[in-house]
């Protein structure tokens, strides 16, 4: 019988199992490695791809908050054009059917100012008006609410830039004196009566001066405005 014991040579069936052993040892090592690095990549690919959710949600994040900040401003931009013509002319519209002399409410302003008679007042700043038609009652005052309809031109060529009644005809209701139409408003139309129609001649100085009111009203644009007032309170 052939004996293994401690410190004798193994059988030729114990050698082989060990060469073959030993032969498969590189092999598994190389497969662990290719494991190991496999691993790794993945891990490599998963970090690589928090990254880029990362950045591709924060351009996402500034793109939302710029197209808000772009929107806000057009909106802003928007309603400033068209309180433009509310600060020339007066606050918010309420609706009427006629006009003060009780005939149907134009449809649109005229395109050009028509001839008026009447005698021109000229003041100290250069604002002129006539008074094409007096009115009957109370005369507005600094503090006065007045409400009228108007058709405003360019005194250059003639060219009409707003008028109330292109708009539905709905008439403006300003308070007189405190800053929210022009200078030339708030003056001129001092002492107008109900029923009255008042053209005004107002200099750049006393309307939107240098700046002007882009794009209807150039800079340094004298102004015309024939005014209409249906109350005064």
């Amino acid at each position: 019988m052939t004996q293994t014991a401690k410190g004798q040579n193994n059988t030729p069936a114990q050698k082989q199992t060990a060469s073959s052993q030993k032969q498969r040892r590189p092999g598994q090592r190389q497969q662990e490695r290719q494991q190991r690095l496999q691993r790794r990549r993945q891990r490599q690919r998963i970090l690589i791809s928090s990254i880029v959710a990362v950045v591709v949600i924060a351009l996402a994040g500034v793109t939302i908050w710029q197209y808000q900040r772009i929107i806000t401003q057009q909106t802003a931009t928007h309603s400033s054009s068209k309180s433009g013509t509310k600060t020339a002319t007066g606050a918010t519209p309420t609706a009427t059917a006629t006009t003060a002399s009780g005939s149907p409410t134009p449809s649109a302003g005229p395109a050009t100012p028509p001839p008026v008679t009447g005698a021109t007042t000229t003041l100290p700043d250069g604002l002129k008006y006539i008074d094409v038609k007096v009115g009957s009652g109370p005369a507005a005052a600094s503090g006065s609410t007045v409400q009228v309809q108007y058709t405003g031109w360019l005194a250059s060529n003639g060219k009409k830039f707003d008028s109330s009644y292109d708009h539905g005809g709905q008439p403006f209701s300003v308070t007189l004196g405190q800053g929210q139409v022009i200078k030339g408003w708030d003056e001129g139309l001092i002492g107008v009566k109900a029923g009255g129609t008042r053209r005004l001649i107002i200099p750049a100085s006393l309307g939107y001066g240098a700046s002007g009111q882009p794009p209807t009203i150039p800079a340094n644009a004298t102004l015309i405005f024939d005014v209409t007032v249906l109350s005064v309170k």
